[in-house]
C-alpha cells in the first residue's frame, strides 16, 4: 500500500509539472503572437525552441509512464 501511495503522488506531481509546462508554452505562444515576434527570438535560438519542445515531451512521457505504472495491475 505505501507503494502504491508513492506511485499515486508521483504521478500527481509529473502531471502537474506537465499542465504547468504545457500552459506556460501557451502563454509563450500567445505573446509572440501579440509582439509580432518568433519563439525562436524569445527562447533564444532554435535551440531553445528544439528544448522546449523536448522539455514537453520528457514531461508527457513521464506522466504516462508513471500512470501506467500506477494503474497496471
Amino acid at each position: 500500500m505505501k507503494n502504491k501511495g508513492l506511485q499515486l503522488i508521483l504521478f500527481i506531481l509529473s502531471l502537474i509539472c506537465l499542465i504547468i509546462s504545457a500552459k506556460l508554452f501557451y502563454q509563450l505562444g500567445i505573446y509572440v503572437d501579440e509582439a509580432n515576434t518568433s519563439p525562436s527570438v524569445v527562447l533564444g535560438g532554435n535551440f531553445g525552441v528544439w528544448l522546449e519542445w523536448t522539455h514537453l515531451a520528457l514531461m508527457g512521457a513521464i506522466s504516462v509512464l508513471s500512470g501506467i505504472q500506477l494503474f497496471h495491475k
